[in-house]
């Protein structure tokens, strides 16, 4: 227990100032812990800095991404307008040219990761996984089905199941 108080005596004496040299290395220890405090403070601004810089930049390349996928629709979309005004105003819209304009839109999004699950009238076997029955039927794994709203996926990711119906009889398209 004398070795405590001596300790103690030693640290008090530091503190009140009264042995120079303890007093030195409590100054010394002072700054090295006061230079740390700041170097730790700076290191964590640059990390904030760092982290909002990240998300700013995360940010900007998905807006560029959107902004580009917008531009590439711009002329299909305006051609879809002035076919839905002309056919107001006529009367006449022709399903092919529609189709082409769809095409068009359809194009930038599958160059982008966008594809179609199926397509409408095409019998598939049922993947409670990729299509969703319309029909009030249990359907079991590979039952039969006829695919009536395509489904998509993105980059792999499903994004909405292909809704299904169950098949009547053999090459009924009543389920479409």
């Amino acid at each position: 227990m004398s070795g405590n108080n001596t300790i103690w005596q030693r640290l008090v004496s530091a503190l009140k100032g009264a042995d120079k040299h303890e007093s030195r290395t409590l100054a010394a220890l002072r700054l090295q812990l006061e230079e740390r405090n700041r170097e730790v403070e700076r290191v964590k601004k640059e990390y904030a800095l760092q982290r909002e810089q990240a998300r700013f930049q995360g940010e900007q390349a998905a807006g560029d991404a959107l902004e580009s996928i917008v531009r590439e629709c711009a002329a299909p979309l305006a051609t879809l307008a002035a076919m839905e005004a002309r056919h107001r105003k006529q009367g006449d819209l022709h399903p092919p040219d529609l189709f082409r304009v769809v095409a068009s839109l359809q194009a930038p999004l599958a160059r982008r990761g966008m594809e179609q699950i199926g397509q409408v009238g095409e019998e598939q076997p049922y993947d409670p996984a990729l299509h969703q029955v319309l029909d009030n039927a249990r359907l079991e794994p590979g039952d039969p089905v006829r695919i009536r709203f395509v489904g998509f996926r993105f980059n792999g990711k499903l994004v909405s199941k292909a809704q299904v119906g169950i098949l009547q009889s053999p090459g009924d398209i009543s389920g479409m």
